[in-house]
């Protein structure tokens, strides 16, 4: 068929033009910046914890080799390290020593159970310099070291030179750069450069470094560690450490007890003098005043007051009961009991008594008138005044002791008053005596304080006690304890992760591309219409491998473009799309495979397709088919050849393939003419129901951009962990501005462990199990 042919058989439809060449539809250009804001929305690069798994199962042979590199290096170093020994003293130190002779003193009692800063004084004593200095001496450890490990005085002096070069340093101190170079050796040269005082340091500083002191946590044990190449001398400076230690603290506590010993006795001479002097300066002042005092807090005058104030008292209580008793005998004498408790009153009382009765019977036969009657009342009447005459000398009797007892009281009162005016009169001298008596029991407390301490010191300075013990002593080590292979080797294992991590990370940002399935959403923004996995094998025929989605319909290549003809026929609602550009950003990512697969998947539809290869620049559908390339479309464009010789069968049923035929110099050119939509608009008369374009890749050239704007459909393809990301944004944002979408996004050569697990467990891809479940599963 002609070009004519074609132009007559496309006449009844539409009458093609000018305009017609590229025609971009208007909604595409509008939705270009909007399409460019959603692009940098979605485009979110930050990585998820299930990227950064993927990442470390990508490269996991590297990160495994560093980690077995690592390990070997830190064997290797193991085995050549010098083996170190370390011999261990364990000991007990108590919260104070036991007492032979116990006192009561504040002196001598024991710091708190639960102070924090007993335990850590006594570690830090362990690691003191003196006790290093003379443990170093008792071994002579400063002779037997080697003499490598003597200081020089050049060596230990860094950038020592001669004090000539010290002078002209100093004479040019204008010079920054000599100046700060003598600072630095101000900082950096010790003050001296005596060989045996820096060897003498350099042993020193070495001792306590291999000297470890470690208290045991929640008891008062502690554990001393020494470090040596000489297992026995290892074992020896730790004995001899603890020894040294123990023995110091014996030596402080006796230097202590002396010096308070010396003190003191020198406090009790001056102490003993001042209290002789006081008791002088007492006595005399006593004598002058002839103040006596009975004992230390009573004087005679006081005692003499108190007496008479007693007296007094007493005198009046007895004055006063004396005093009421006089005055009711004189008032109402008969009612007083002393009258009562008199005999003779009583007795007259009772011979008064009978007579009144004897007169009161005879007058009921006697008038008042007879003479017994008369006689009667005559001893009544003596009676009475016998009674009276007793009461009266009761009475006087009580006067007199009345008045005794007021002449008593006055005198009491007059010597009380006398009394009274002496203690004062001696008050004045008594302060100045009470003074003076301070003064003389101040001296003697403290010299009897004093003269008790010395005697205790004299007591307990002669023995000495202990507050620390060993538990267990030092022994000789049998295997090293540095260095140690176990622990050398988790370092390295650690370094060597850590390094692994650092390498697959770098490679990995260095590495800018798309490696992974559910990045093409997250980044690109576009539909993944498929994963095509990568296939190691080879064919044996050496021909392409999209062949076997004809030749082995089961096979995983051919499930996997079948799942992306799937997801074309749901890409719209019509259906898969009848006209179809394939592109990919740069050469070799697998668009022509592509593009033949799924002509292969639609044509075992049952449909007739046609595959145009349209990359006339470097062609490879015919390579792929091992068919001529004598003519194809370059012809079709470019002339008016018969279309019959272009249009070939191939051996797969309702394929048919236009190749690209010899390479044009314009190709843009030609694909931009009219001819090509007449072909594809003949196509569809012809039977054909979908044309699958293979196009030349978007960066560099527009060839892709004008078969797109006439086909209007796009599946964009792309080879995992190897296009950079910024080169296919780039292509993605060519489209979009000359108004293209893609319809999605086909991955291939993706790697096994970027595949979803259920991907490969399904498809063979992945391992393998035998269990029941995995072949019911297989079998469905």
């Amino acid at each position: 068929m002609s070009s004519s042919d074609l132009s007559r058989a496309a006449q009844p439809d539409f009458e093609p033009t000018a305009s017609m060449a590229v025609a971009l539809r208007q909604p595409y250009r509008l939705q270009t910046a909007v399409e460019r804001q959603q692009e940098d929305q979605v485009a979110d690069e930050s990585l998820t914890l299930t990227d950064l798994l993927r990442i470390v199962l990508k490269h996991k042979w590297t990160l495994l080799t560093v980690m077995i590199l690592a390990c070997a290096v830190a064997a290797v170093r193991t085995f050549l390290s010098t083996p170190i020994y370390r011999s261990t003293v364990i000991m007990q130190i108590d919260r104070g020593a036991p007492r032979v002779v116990s006192f009561n003193n504040e002196a001598d009692r024991e710091q708190p159970a639960d102070d924090p800063n007993s335990l850590t004084t006594q570690v830090e004593l362990l690691k003191s310099r003196s006790l290093a200095e003379r443990v170093i001496d008792e071994l002579r450890l400063d002779q037997s070291m080697p003499a490598a490990a003597q200081a020089r005085p050049d060596a230990a002096i860094p950038g020592g030179g001669d004090r000539a070069t010290g002078d002209a340093d100093t004479r040019s101190r204008g010079d920054y750069l000599e100046r700060i170079v003598q600072g630095y050796r101000k900082l950096m040269n010790p003050s001296t450069r005596n060989t045996e005082v820096l060897g003498r340091e350099a042993v020193l500083r070495s001792f306590l470094e291999a000297l470890t002191v470690e208290p045991v946590r929640g008891s008062r044990l502690i554990k001393l560690h020494v470090e040596n190449t000489s297992p026995e001398l290892a074992a020896r400076i730790a004995n001899s450490t603890v020894q040294a230690y123990i023995a110091m603290g014996l030596e402080r506590k006796m230097e202590a007890s002396s010096y308070a010993k010396t003190f003191l006795e020198d406090q009790i001479k001056q102490i003993k003098a001042k209290l002789e002097e006081s008791e002088r300066k007492l006595n005399r002042y006593a004598q002058e005043k002839q103040i006596l005092t009975l004992d230390e807090k009573t004087s005679v005058v006081n005692q003499t007051y108190t007496d008479y104030a007693a007296a007094l008292s007493k005198a009046e209580q007895d004055r006063i009961k004396i005093e009421a008793l006089y005055n009711e005998i004189r008032k109402n004498p008969d009612n007083v009991a002393i009258v009562g408790e008199n005999k003779t009153v009583q007795s007259y009382k009772e011979q008064k008594a009978k007579l009144e009765i004897e007169y009161q019977q005879n007058l009921r036969i006697y008038k008042p008138d007879f003479p017994k009657m008369q006689q009667i009342k005559a001893q009544i009447a003596e009676v009475e005044s016998q009674i009276k005459s007793e009461i009266g000398a009761i009475a006087g009797t009580i006067q007199a002791q009345y008045q005794s007892a007021q002449q008593q009281e006055s005198l009491i009162r007059d010597k009380l008053s006398q009394t009274r005016k002496q203690v004062l009169s001696t008050q004045d001298s008594s302060i100045d005596l009470n003074l003076l008596k301070r003064e003389v029991d101040t001296n003697r407390q403290l010299y009897d304080g004093l003269l008790q301490r010395i005697k205790q010191l004299g007591v307990s300075g002669g023995v000495v006690t202990n507050n620390i013990s060993v538990v267990d002593p030092a022994e000789a080590s049998l295997f090293p304890y540095k260095p140690n292979l176990p622990r050398n080797l988790l370092i390295g294992l650690a370094a060597g992760l850590f390094l692994g991590l650092c390498i697959v990370f770098v490679l990995e940002f260095v590495d800018d591309s798309i490696k992974f399935p559910d990045e093409v959403e997250r980044i690109l923004g576009l539909p993944l219409m498929g994963i095509i996995p990568r296939v190691n094998r080879k064919r044996a025929d050496n021909k392409s491998v999209a062949l076997d989605v004809h030749s082995d319909p089961r096979s995983t290549l051919a499930e996997a473009y079948r799942s992306v003809r799937t997801a074309l026929q749901f890409s719209t609602p019509e259906g898969a799309p009848k006209r179809l550009v394939v592109t990919s950003t740069t050469r070799n990512e697998g668009k022509s495979t592509t593009a033949l697969a799924l002509a292969i998947n639609f044509a075992q539809m049952g449909q007739r397709v046609l595959l145009i290869d349209a990359d006339m620049r470097n062609p490879s559908v015919h390579k792929l088919l091992e068919i001529p390339n004598e003519y194809g479309l370059s012809n079709l464009l470019s002339s008016d050849s018969r279309g019959e010789k272009m249009i070939m069968r191939t051996a797969v049923p309702n394929l048919s393939v236009l190749t690209a035929g010899p390479v044009p110099p314009n190709p843009v050119d030609l694909l931009m003419g009219p001819k090509l939509l007449l072909l594809l608009n003949v196509a569809a008369t012809l039977g054909i129901e979908y044309v699958i374009v293979d196009a030349p890749p978007l960066l560099g050239i527009a060839d892709s951009i004008v078969l797109g704007n006439q086909l209007q459909n796009i599946l964009f393809v792309v080879q995992a962990s190897r296009t950079r990301k910024s080169h296919i944004k780039s292509a993605l944002r060519r489209l979009r501005l000359a108004g293209l979408t893609p319809r999605g996004v086909v991955l291939t050569q993706t790697l096994r462990g970027s595949l979803p697990q259920d991907y490969e467990s399904y498809y063979g891809y992945g391992p393998t199990e035998d269990s029941p479940k995995t072949a019911l599963a297989s079998g469905a």
